[in-house]
């Protein structure tokens, strides 16, 4: 495991804001290093048990949650209405599949948002930051809104806490509750990293690095190798074998039983990249979740908006669950962006003529959209162990 040392040797963080210069950034940093933890060594471990069951075929993953969580959902009735869907949306995958669903919530600290351009062209023709979520930046399209503000990290922090305060207390009800979010930040995780003997993230119980930050040399693996929690990884279709050799023998070996996931977003017309990657991954003494993400490879401009189609996703998760059956990889689960609202963000088989207001970020299914990903992903398994079976039984 790297240790602390050796992270605070690696210079490069990918997607970071403009703020070292800021005079507040250092106190900042100090204030979260006192805060108390988010999450307990003990959740983080039993979430590692929990993967460990879905490493072994046992169980399914269902990752899911908002693309960028915003301030305003750390009320209780947000936070009532998404959780009501997550566990909706798990109920019905174990329904659908005979199976345990182990639920992680992209919550209580999804603040942040690597972006592809570090400015936006406002209608009138200026122009303004990105927005990089509340943690960084306001939505709102003005300069003023979109000057990156260090103190944003303390209020992350503080919406995060009292999230996570209200679902202890409201919503365990004996069944367990993770969250997640994208550990980009590194004015964020370096000092909410806290040591018990072995380092955790006490950010969140998983944390995953993106497909725009997992240089292996670079900071976020590293420091990701340095903690104990369970850590994910996205994979784009840019990925290279020698690539993901490198991440996986950083992050997992030798190979802890639950502590990786490896989440393809290849896009539709991508997915056969993934035989050379899990081909890569099957020749070292390493063990990881293979789930699939059929939203952010799928995403289209249409027009001045952007959207996803469902007849992409449904074909990568084909794809997806073929490849890996071929391959004898268990399909651990599916990464979804959602949201309770009713909105049109995304469309069936073309864009939708009437999208409605735009996403603070990147579209998200609906309710209805959600759940037919999930029976499309249920069937596929089905189809694919009746296929295997069929072949053993010839």
């Amino acid at each position: 495991m790297t240790s602390s040392a050796q992270i605070r040797a690696v210079p490069v963080a990918a997607q970071q804001p403009p703020w070292d210069a800021h005079p507040d950034i250092g106190p900042v940093r100090q204030t979260l290093t006192v805060l108390p933890e988010l999450v307990r060594p003990w959740e983080i471990r039993s979430l590692l048990a929990a993967l460990a069951r879905v490493e072994r075929g046992a169980a399914l993953l269902l990752h899911v949650g908002e693309c960028a969580e915003l301030f305003s959902m750390a009320s209780p009735t947000h936070i009532d209405r998404r959780l009501l869907l997550y566990r909706r949306l798990a109920d019905r995958l174990a329904e659908r599949s005979g199976r345990e669903v182990v639920l992680l919530a992209r919550m209580a600290g999804q603040h942040a948002k690597p972006r592809s351009q570090p400015y936006e062209t406002l209608p009138d023709g200026s122009r303004v930051l990105t927005y990089r979520g509340d943690a960084v930046n306001g939505v709102a399209c003005s300069a003023g809104e979109r000057a990156p503000e260090p103190a944003r990290l303390l209020e992350s922090y503080g919406r995060s806490h009292r999230t996570l305060d209200y679902l202890r207390r409201h919503h365990y009800l004996g069944r367990p509750l993770f969250v997640s979010h994208e550990a980009l930040l590194r004015d964020y995780e370096e000092p909410l990293t806290r040591d018990h003997g072995v380092r955790y993230a006490a950010s969140a119980h998983l944390v995953w690095i993106g497909d725009r930050t997992r240089g292996a040399v670079d900071w976020h693996i590293n420091w990701a190798a340095s903690i104990a929690n369970p850590v994910a990884v996205k994979l784009g279709p840019t990925t290279e074998a020698h690539e993901l050799t490198e991440i996986v023998r950083t992050l997992n070996c030798p190979p802890v039983p639950g502590r990786l996931g490896l989440i393809a977003r290849m896009g539709v017309g991508h997915t056969d990249r993934l035989r050379a990657l899990t081909g890569a991954v099957s020749t070292l003494d390493a063990a990881a979740l293979w789930v699939c993400d059929p939203m952010h490879g799928n995403t289209i401009r249409a027009g001045e908006r952007k959207t996803r189609l469902l007849r992409d996703m449904r074909a990568e998760i084909t794809a997806f669950v073929a490849i890996l059956g071929a391959a004898g990889i268990h399909p651990a689960g599916l990464h979804l962006e959602v949201t309770p609202d009713q909105v049109r963000e995304c469309g069936a088989d073309q864009p939708d003529a009437d999208p409605g207001d735009a996403p603070p970020c990147d579209p998200r299914l609906n309710p209805d959209q959600a759940t037919t990903i999930i029976d499309h992903f249920a069937a596929e398994l089905a189809a694919r162990a009746l296929t295997t079976e069929e072949g053993r039984s010839s």
